[in-house]
């Protein structure tokens, strides 16, 4: 087994036997997510479909969660793209990088600095199916030039490894996220729900005077 692992050029042993002994398991997980993801989707009213899923947050720029929302983003990008570039050769990957980054975006969602996409956006949909697609591509190549599919010809298994992982990280972002998200319930121009109004609408009403009774 050594051995084999060692012909992969991968250094990490979890993600040479994820994409290489037991890549098709890999890829119908990918799908499985892709299509609870449409099964989240299709919970929704027919007159929401194609808008934004999930309430919308109203924001509070003084309040500690937007002020998280700023502080934490940025050092959680950095740590999901170091954990997803180590994963070849040290513990990390795709899952757990896409895990930390989904997570950064529901913070923001959350803290009403940001909405979530509108599910007939073109390049959330590109995102969601890119990684299947490209994976199913290698598997197709291998199959061409290997003998199998998803076999790796020699000396080109850790660059086709590394397109799978670029590729379905975007995907598991999205299907992450979305599926916390759940089922569209508003509509695409993600219009303020009836009785629904913002930190700023509230600050801009006038107050009310007192009567002096004269």
């Amino acid at each position: 087994m050594a051995q084999n692992l060692a012909a992969t050029g991968v250094g990490n042993p979890i993600t040479g036997v994820l994409l290489a002994f037991r890549a098709l398991d890999t890829l119908l997980e990918a799908i499985v997510l892709v299509i609870a993801l449409i099964g989240v989707w299709s919970l929704a009213p027919d007159r929401f479909w194609g808008g934004r899923p999930g309430p919308r947050h109203t924001p509070d720029p003084d309040g500690i969660l937007a002020y998280l929302a700023r502080l934490l983003p940025p050092i959680g990008i950095v740590v999901g793209l170091y954990l997803f570039w180590a994963g070849a050769d040290h513990p990390g990957g795709k899952f757990q990088s896409a895990t930390i980054l989904a997570a950064m975006w529901m913070l923001v969602q959350m803290a009403g600095l940001g909405d979530a996409p509108r599910i007939d956006s073109r390049w959330v949909r590109t995102g969601i199916v890119v990684g299947p697609l490209v994976f199913v591509a290698v598997g197709l190549l291998g199959a061409w030039q290997a003998g199998a599919f998803l076999g790796y010809p020699d000396g080109w298994a850790k660059p086709m490894i590394v397109a799978i992982e670029v590729s379905l990280l975007p995907t598991l972002v999205l299907v992450l996220a979305l599926l916390l998200n759940g089922a569209p319930a508003r509509s695409a121009d993600s219009s303020p729900a009836p009785g629904e109004t913002s930190i700023a609408a509230r600050n801009m009403r006038p107050m009310p005077t007192r009567s002096t009774g004269r």
